[in-house]
């Protein structure tokens, strides 16, 4: 009796588990199979039951896919099996053999973890192809002195890492370097900046090292080195010239003091200016395809739409085709596709007018390549802004979608740095929105809203409001929004540095004022006030 229970459960187990569970016999085919064959793959028992194991094998996985051939063998493998509807799946599977050389095979399918895996090798590549393209050398230091990821400039600068401890590479020594700044953040768990003089070229950097871990929780040093031989040449020269004109008057002392600032606003400027090209590049790169398919979806409905009129012509001629042209036409529904090509062709077009919409609002969202001051749309502004955090406004599974309500006055050409005043704008909003999913998740029945005011306030100024019905904030909280690394949220979530990066924007760069409203439970209200024309210095 005990038996057949067992043998009963044993059969239960191999009918109604979800992984897929086979006997192979000595020949390589199928002798039996579980339903969850149907399931997963799309296979009835019954299609497999006779036919080879190795047929529905992906050709590329066939030969590291041998079936095992000696008693009491174990072996296990990922690979890529046929489903009914044509396509592959990944398996992974674990196969073993009994003494009578029959295979009993267990496979899973780990498809899922197979696109998750491609999609996270995707996002890395997109990473180093992103470290490739800095100007700066940039490694990974384990603390055994080798050398672990690196960039194409740390090749341009150093050669092949491939076999060398860090010592050896970089500075060419036979032992490590007696004082280390990088090893000295392993020790303090802190950064460090220095500069560093390549004995071999004497070009000079400026070194960041940062400290880290990797997956395994090691730690690790980034290192990243900026070549500034250029700017110590030209600081150098500068000294030089100093010692040679300390006998000189006040307004010469005061025109190098000025130089140096005009020196440190032109490293600035080249950095900013590098931004704007890598941002122009990706638009022109996206706009190029977009502008072809613009292009030929109208070529295309020309011509669709003269083969419609060919065919009404041909039907009004010839109202009795042949029976195998009846039965065509009725087999592939030629009325709707005559109807719904139009439509097709006209959603293709909305939807490639979309792309080309976004990568607008991207490049004058950002204006990293305009350093200078100009003047623009604020309006314009805000909308671009409000297109990139269109993700953000949607619903969500824990959250409704928020409302965005626009009272916009009146308002000139404003002079201002676009770039950066948009920075303020989505620094304020992304606020907000962290305020209201907040409330969200407290109170389900909430209507979130954010109100985007404008207005002219006199001749000379004028104000952006921007208003959100969520938490508020306490007293204490409103008194230090914008000092330096003050932040409610959690931690990894804010660096407490927006808000007074805003501030020092509206304030220093544009002569304006920054100030916030708010209570608990009645929202958060920010005021901009910037002067429509900057003062000029003199």
């Amino acid at each position: 009796m005990d038996d057949k229970i067992s043998v009963f459960n044993l059969e239960d187990f191999f009918n109604l588990s979800t992984d897929l569970f086979c006997i192979i016999a000595r020949d390589g085919c199928y002798k039996q199979v579980n339903p969850a064959t149907e399931q997963v793959l799309g296979w009835k028992p019954e299609n497999l039951i006779g036919h080879p194991w190795l047929e529905l094998v992906h050709p590329e996985d066939i030969a590291i896919n041998q079936l095992p051939t000696e008693p009491q063998q174990n072996l296990h493998w990922d690979n890529r099996y046929l489903h009914k509807d044509g396509s592959y799946r990944w398996m992974s599977w674990s196969l073993s053999t009994d003494q009578q050389g029959l295979i009993y095979a267990i496979g899973k399918d780990i498809s899922q973890q197979m696109r998750q895996i491609e999609a996270l090798e995707t996002e890395r590549q997109s990473l180093y192809n992103l470290l490739n393209q800095l100007p700066a050398f940039l490694y990974l230091q384990p603390n055994d002195y080798g050398v672990g990821f690196y960039n194409q400039r740390f090749q341009e600068v150093f050669g092949d890492p491939t076999g060398k401890r860090c010592y050896e590479a970089i500075a060419g020594l036979k032992q490590p370097c007696p004082v280390c700044p990088t090893f000295r953040v392993f020790d303090t768990n802190a950064p460090q900046l220095w500069e560093w003089v390549d004995s071999k070229t004497g070009n000079v950097y400026q070194i960041y090292d940062y400290p880290f871990k990797n997956m395994n929780g090691e730690p690790m040093v980034v290192e990243m080195g900026l070549d500034i031989t250029a700017v110590k040449k030209a600081e150098g020269a500068l000294r030089q010239r100093e010692k040679e004109l300390t006998q000189k008057n006040q307004q010469l002392s005061e025109a190098l003091t000025q130089l140096k600032k005009t020196q440190a606003q032109l490293i600035q400027t080249e950095k900013m200016s590098s931004l704007g090209q890598l941002v122009a590049g990706v638009a022109h790169e996206i706009n190029n395809p977009i502008s072809f398919i613009n292009g030929n979806i109208i070529h295309a409905k020309e011509y669709v739409q003269q083969l419609l009129e060919i065919l009404q012509l041909y039907q009004q001629e010839y109202p009795n085709p042949a029976p195998v042209i009846q039965s065509a036409i009725a087999e592939n529904e030629l009325e709707f596709i005559t109807q719904d090509i139009e439509k097709l062709l006209d959603s293709m077009k909305m939807g490639s007018d979309r792309i080309r919409d976004i990568v607008l609002s991207l490049r004058n969202f950002s204006r990293l390549d305009e350093a200078e001051m100009k003047t623009v749309d604020i309006h314009s502004g805000i909308e671009s802004t409000l297109l990139i955090l269109q993700n953000r406004l949607k619903a969500k599974s824990n959250h409704p979608s928020i409302e965005i309500i626009k009272e916009y006055g009146q308002l000139p050409l404003v002079e201002c740095y676009a770039g950066q005043l948009n920075q303020v704008l989505i620094n304020i909003i992304i606020n907000a929105i962290d305020a209201l999913e907040n409330l969200s998740v407290i109170n389900q029945h909430h209507n979130p809203q954010i109100v985007i005011r404008t207005l002219l306030l006199n001749s000379d100024w004028i104000a952006i409001e921007i208003a959100d019905n969520g938490i508020g904030m306490t007293p204490d909280i409103q008194k230090r929004i914008f000092d330096p690394f003050f932040t409610t949220k959690p931690v990894g979530k804010g660096t407490g540095l927006g808000m007074s990066i805003s501030y020092q924007i509206i304030t220093e760069k544009h002569q304006g004022r920054l100030g916030c409203s708010s209570f608990p439970g009645a929202g958060a209200k920010f005021i901009i006030e910037i002067p429509i024309q900057q003062i000029k210095s003199v």
